[in-house]
């Protein structure tokens, strides 16, 4: 079976050719506004540079572009081609692009000025000929139709945070990439017009393909550390938008910003927040910001977008019990590889084990092993409790239990808790006083089951979403 995932997004594209898409902030001056015959005018001309490189259909193609138009044109014009765009690790040096070239066996590279004039060397080196999709092009009439190619091909190769150690390649093909399209339109159904905010790339695609206008947050990308939550909130006015999605990260300073200045959004129709476990206290600090929007949290990853969705509501979920992700989406199969029982102060028992799937929009041949732990309630809801390499039970307890418990204390930045022997070691960033925790602690678990107390001024998290922490690296 032949397919291409560009499909639905030419098709969207070439039936409003008028229609703005993409609305960038600048560094300096007014946002610029690209539309569809704008965007398909650059995707072609970069498949012309892939052409006259001899890019090959199937043949893998170095997307190395900062987050811009630049990359969706690059990302759009390889896929487009029949070819495969391979999206580096995070925060990769010469080294790790050096063995992503040799990997893939790659010989053209999408490449930004920049980036070119620091790496033509290693790019020389490796024998891969440079391309820029920023240059400038024409109004393109003769669009062609996406190269057809077979549809398990690989459509997208990007990479895992790393937050439990080295960052891993992640194949989606033609057929996952658009069974994902397909589920989050089913999740989150679009409607004509729809102004959305995307903190995630990879939307971008999907908004493409349904019609939903991307105003891009006006943030340092690769630098989300440094954004400034009065600019992103000046934009939720200014561009009227509607719905957006982000990280933990991202919502816990945009919400105390809003929260300080006592100015809900009530346009806004839906908030989703993903990329790690989600604290409850956000979802309800969300509520509070966006007083007429439903609060998603999402639960999924890379290879299997999404994989539960849970809607805030007026009764928060016990932090006790762990992360409440919700039920499943539709078509997913899931079980668990079963590590122990958690008991629940209430005296219930659950079977805990590391979360399997597999589905349609799961790219893995077989059952997927998330590397996140949790149960099933009498509801069949998931709840997320551990992650792998720090899934240890101790007295029927996992870590993100004592986590989110902290989390909710007032003054408390970011928390981790890692098994040791008989109990927890926790680690604590933030100004709270050391009996607090410990009154906290001893409420809510058996004695002696958090048995160290440590207070860091920052603790590792992982370069993109800057929410998951890195147990390994905790000292």
């Amino acid at each position: 079976m032949l397919s291409n995932f560009c499909h639905a997004v030419y098709e969207n594209l070439r039936q409003h050719p008028r229609q703005v898409c993409l609305v960038w902030a600048q560094p300096a001056g007014p946002a610029r506004t690209y539309t569809g015959a704008h965007i398909l005018g650059r995707v072609e001309a970069f498949r012309r540079q892939l052409i006259r490189a001899q890019a090959l259909p199937g043949q893998a193609v170095l997307i190395a572009v900062p987050v811009s138009v630049e990359l969706v044109v690059a990302l759009l014009g390889t896929m487009a081609h029949g070819a495969v765009p391979v999206l580096p690790p995070a925060g990769a040096g010469p080294l790790a692009l050096l063995r992503l070239l040799r990997r893939h066996s790659i010989r053209q590279a999408a490449v930004g000025r920049a980036l070119a004039g620091r790496y033509g060397w290693l790019l020389r080196l490796a024998g891969v000929q440079p391309l820029f999709p920023g240059l400038p092009s024409n109004p393109a009439p003769d669009v062609q139709t996406p190269t057809a190619v077979p549809a398990t091909q690989a459509a997208l190769v990007s990479h895992s945070s790393g937050s439990t150690g080295r960052s891993k390649a992640i194949r989606r093909s033609h057929r996952v990439l658009t069974a994902q399209h397909e589920v989050l339109k089913q999740v989150f159904p679009p409607w004509p017009g729809q102004r959305d905010f995307p903190l995630f790339p990879n939307v971008l695609l999907h908004n493409l393909a349904v019609g939903a206008v991307s105003i891009l947050p006006d943030v340092p990308w690769g630098r989300l550390a440094d954004f400034d939550a009065a600019r992103v909130a000046e934009q939720l006015h200014s561009e009227g938008i509607e719905t957006l999605t982000g990280n933990v990260f991202y919502f816990n300073r945009l919400s105390a910003f809003l929260r300080r200045q006592n100015h809900p959004l009530p346009q806004v129709r839906a908030v989703g927040v993903g990329g790690s476990p989600v604290p409850e206290k956000l979802l309800t600090e969300l509520q509070k910001c966006f007083p007429h929007a439903t609060i998603y949290g999402i639960y999924g990853s890379s290879e299997a977008e999404p994989i539960a969705v849970r809607t805030a509501g007026t009764s928060p979920a016990s932090p006790r019990n762990g992360y409440y992700a919700g039920p499943l989406v539709a078509g997913l199969e899931c079980r668990l590889r079963k590590i122990g029982q958690l008991r629940l102060p209430d005296g219930q028992a659950y079977d805990a084990g590391e979360i399997l799937v597999r589905g349609p929009h799961v790219a893995a041949d077989a059952w997927l092993a998330t590397g996140d732990f949790g149960f099933f309630d009498e509801r069949q809801h998931l709840w997320l409790t551990g992650r792998q390499g720090n899934e240890t039970l101790v007295q029927g307890v996992q870590h993100y239990q004592v986590e989110h418990v902290l989390q909710h204390l007032p003054g408390v930045e970011r928390v981790a808790a890692r098994a040791q022997g008989a109990g927890f070691s926790v680690f604590v960033q933030g100004r709270v006083a050391a009996e607090t925790i410990q009154a906290a602690l001893e409420a809510q678990f058996p004695p002696g089951l958090c048995q160290q107390v440590h207070f860091r001024a920052q603790l590792p998290v992982d370069a993109r979403h800057l929410s998951k922490i890195r147990y390994a690296a905790l000292r």
